[in-house]
């Protein structure tokens, strides 16, 4: 499944430098965030080094890594709180300091995570669904929908039983998101 989050953004993001107008680019990488945002929840639940977890680079705006960090810093501080209302405040005040800072997805991100950690089965593909309905009609962004398979691969594959689930070495797993985009930047400026 890890497999698919990269080829998937990296089908995004080559559509969006050099396709901007052809939307079947986006429409795939729908797939790759909502798998991202999943590995997120799962590395978190499994590592008990949060130092060695963190990982981020600075941007002239907030990419995704910076919702994938604010996402499991809220984790992380609402593992410590003792009281659901202590960790609701928590969340809200994340979803509207990632919607504030115009950090890309902004609430949706966290949201998304909170589903993978709340929710299991087929109750997780609903709220996923309801989610995107609601993202749909504040952003007008209906290609969002798309996201839902991911959703639903997860949903079906995440036992590790098939050979969908393959692990990606960690090296790759790391360095994927800032290598592709320093390719696909330089191959946009060769003359």
């Amino acid at each position: 499944m890890y497999w698919l989050a990269m080829l998937t953004m990296l089908i995004d993001h080559v559509g969006l430098v050099f396709f901007p107008t052809d939307p079947a680019w986006r429409i795939a990488g729908r797939l790759a965030f909502p798998i991202y945002a999943y590995a997120l929840y799962m590395g978190y639940t499994r590592t008990r080094n949060m130092r060695s977890y963190m990982l981020a680079f600075d941007v002239h705006r907030p990419n995704v890594i910076w919702t994938l960090l604010a996402s499991l810093l809220a984790l992380a501080a609402a593992s410590r709180m003792k009281h659901w209302v202590a960790v609701s405040g928590l969340y809200v005040l994340t979803a509207l300091f990632m919607e504030l800072s115009q950090m890309d997805y902004g609430a949706y991100g966290l949201l998304l995570v909170l589903i993978y950690r709340y929710t299991r089965s087929y109750m997780m593909i609903a709220v996923h669904f309801v989610l995107n309905v609601v993202y749909d009609m504040v952003h007008h962004a209906n290609i969002q929908h798309f996201s839902l398979l991911s959703s639903i691969l997860i949903v079906c594959f995440a036992t590790g039983e098939s050979g969908f689930y393959r692990r990606v070495p960690r090296w790759l797993w790391r360095s994927f998101y800032p290598v592709h985009l320093a390719v696909i930047a330089l191959i946009r400026i060769w003359p």
